[in-house]
């Protein structure tokens, strides 16, 4: 997002500016919110108390530890949108079946679910989402932490995903793709606690079956 020069001390709130937010659904349906009027377009609303100032537009992130920036020192880090958790949808409607399953929805509220690390102090999680014959795209790969979602990402046209910035810890993940379901062998690795050691990378793959 950003390369710039910080002013040396310790910093304990990141305060980001959001113009605006739109979600594009499959069908070609849109629903947009801009920050800079009052109301929204296509039922999208902003959910009460996260703009702190109504002035800027400005959403407040408050620092679990400070951040300490020192002279002639460089760190790069991670501000993260999880962006299944940051939109709540409204008036949910699918039609269809399988890969023809299609939503329709009458807006959402925005939420803002962020994360902030230190990239220095953190691993990475990768893999591929496959069924018999093929890479399976879209799938919502979810990494659970106390019984809490973590943070989420999904699978692209290649059945490829990541997690990046993740710190050391103990976690677990799931998955979800419509009309298909985790096959009964070969994702013993992903069923268990994964753990996520400083600098690491783990491989984490995901059998699929159909579930019909």
């Amino acid at each position: 997002m950003a390369n710039t020069e910080i002013p040396v001390g310790n910093y304990d709130l990141i305060r980001l500016y959001i113009s605006s937010t739109e979600m594009v659904l499959k069908n070609g349906d849109s629903f947009t919110y801009n920050m800079n009027q009052n109301g929204y377009s296509g039922n999208g609303i902003m959910q009460n108390g996260m703009l702190l100032n109504s002035n800027n537009k400005s959403v407040d992130i408050t620092l679990n530890n400070p951040l300490t920036i020192s002279e002639g020192g460089m760190s790069e880090f991670l501000l993260d949108m999880d962006v299944d958790q940051s939109f709540m949808l409204e008036g949910v409607n699918f039609t269809g079946t399988g890969a023809n399953r299609m939503m329709s929805m009458s807006g959402f509220t925005f939420m803002p679910t962020m994360r902030f690390v230190d990239l220095l102090n953190t691993g990475t999680i990768n893999g591929t989402v496959q069924n018999a014959t093929d890479n399976l795209a879209n799938a919502t790969i979810s990494l659970m932490q106390n019984g809490s979602v973590y943070t989420t990402t999904h699978s692209d046209a290649q059945g490829n995903y990541a997690f990046i910035g993740i710190p050391d810890g103990d976690y677990t993940m799931t998955i979800e793709l419509d009309a298909y379901m985790l096959d009964t062998t070969g994702n013993e690795l992903n069923m268990n606690v994964v753990t996520m050691t400083q600098h690491g990378t783990m491989s984490i793959n995901f059998k699929m079956v159909s579930a019909n």
